[in-house]
């Protein structure tokens, strides 16, 4: 067996299809990246926080945090390879792209070159299309020059695979899927320059034969090791008179509570990523962001997310990251969503939903309540029972507060639906009239039958 060393790992976004276009919402590069398997979701996320903002962690529906990855010493993590990158300038904001036309000039002419590696559009240097070329660079530049507009922001840079290459380790791989065990997606991101391949819980011998299969030079890999949920009995719900907890908003991430409740406005903070923002919101656009009260959710060394939160709905959200000296636009979104809060779960659990029984509902004289709780994400349709956390249960004199979580479904995951599971939760006393709510949600909930 091949010596191992220790790589970076990350969770991954799972789709049947996903196309890594240059697109409204910011993406670099344009490549291919295929999923094994079923679809799963993802949202922005972003890590701790600087003193004056509030705390950010990364959250993921399907797979949250990873612990490192023991691969084939022959392969590289994607995160370690660095990535290609033009020194142009453009002029475009984070939610402009090139007309299709100038792009369509470019590939059309990489198309008739061995040689040619690609495109995408750099979006740390304003939206300037950079190609690439594994040879001949001052050549290809001065046959686009002459083919593209006047001025036409674009560079050319070197890479070591070409597209042809790339697409048939890709080919390769697809070939070989059903003896990649683990596999969970593979693709080309233009300025990666290398084929992505992402595992979730693979077995040594797969990494193994990964590096038989396909030349270590032009792959890269990520694996995702699911964290062990913890032991003991389930303990999420916040302490009563906590101050000011963290929880989890989709498309925000993970922020205090006040910054929903009372969101700190971009006005009353000086800082380069609000001026970015400022930015993207003035900026002439087929689809800019949205006018209105923008506030700040977390700002650190080299993420910022900004939203605009209208009571319990997020009407728009923005993050941004730090490419060199210049804040980016990494992700858009428009709103009308209720963020239903969140507590924060621990490694290795995820949230579930919870509804009364619609047939039994309690009464004051009750001491048991039923409850049907099932998967939020995708979980190949499975019953939850053997993986079902809780319940955790905190009685007042006022309220009686209800929890669990679960474990999830780690990998690639149909989404059809899932069957509900009954639970039978007892108290210590008859409810009476204390408010029966859901623990996990913050502010707590009141627990309904289902919709």
């Amino acid at each position: 067996m091949a010596a191992r060393s220790r790589l970076r790992a990350c969770a991954w976004t799972l789709g049947a299809v996903a196309i890594l276009a240059a697109s409204s919402c910011g993406s670099a590069d344009q490549g291919e990246r295929v999923s094994t398997a079923g679809t799963g979701t993802a949202q922005d996320t972003a890590s701790a926080t600087a003193t004056t903002e509030a705390p950010s962690v990364q959250r993921e529906p399907s797979l949250t945090t990873s612990t490192a990855a023991f691969l084939a010493s022959e392969l590289v993590a994607c995160d370690d390879v660095p990535r290609l990158e033009g020194t142009v300038e453009g002029n475009l904001s984070g939610t402009q792209n090139p007309s299709d036309r100038l792009i369509g000039i470019i590939r059309s002419y990489g198309s008739q070159h061995e040689s040619f590696a690609d495109l995408w559009i750099e979006r740390a240097h304003g939206g300037a299309l950079v190609a690439a070329f594994t040879d001949d660079l001052e050549a290809h530049r001065e046959a686009l020059t002459a083919l593209l507009p006047q001025g036409t922001p674009f560079d050319i840079v070197r890479a070591e695979n070409s597209v042809a290459e790339l697409d048939a380790v890709r080919a390769v791989i697809q070939a070989n899927v059903a003896q990649l065990e683990g596999l969970s997606s593979f693709g080309a991101p233009a300025s990666l320059n290398r084929v992505e391949i992402g595992f979730v819980d693979p077995p040594d011998i797969t990494l193994d034969w990964l590096v038989e299969l396909v030349p270590a030079a032009m792959v890269c890999v990520e694996v995702f090791y699911p964290p062990d949920p913890p032991s003991g009995p389930l303990n999420i719900i916040p302490l009563v008179n906590a101050e000011d907890p963290l929880v989890e908003c989709r498309g925000i991430g993970t922020v205090r509570y006040s910054r929903l409740v009372d969101p700190v406005s971009v006005d009353e903070v000086d800082h380069a990523a609000v001026e970015a923002l400022r930015a993207e919101i003035e900026a002439p656009s087929p689809e800019p962001l949205p006018a209105g009260d923008w506030s700040v959710m977390h700002i650190d060394e080299d993420s910022a997310t900004f939203a605009i939160v209208e009571g319990n709905v997020v009407a728009g959200r923005a993050s941004f990251r730090l490419a060199g000296d210049r804040w980016v636009l990494s992700g858009y979104g428009g709103g009308g969503r209720p963020c239903e809060s969140r507590v924060p779960l621990p490694p290795g659990l995820a949230h579930v939903r919870v509804h009364l029984d619609p047939d039994t509902l309690p009464r004051p004289a009750s001491t048991s309540i039923f409850l049907f709780v099932e998967d939020i994400d995708c979980s190949n349709g499975r019953e939850i029972d053997n993986e079902l956390r809780g319940p955790q249960i905190i009685e007042t004199d006022d309220e009686v507060l209800v929890a669990f979580a679960v474990i999830p479904v780690w990998g690639v995951a149909t989404c059809q639906g899932a069957p509900a599971t009954p639970v039978r939760v007892d108290l210590s006393r008859p409810l009476g009239e204390r408010a029966l709510l859901n623990g996990a949600l913050m502010p707590p909930a009141p627990l309904q039958p289902p919709p």
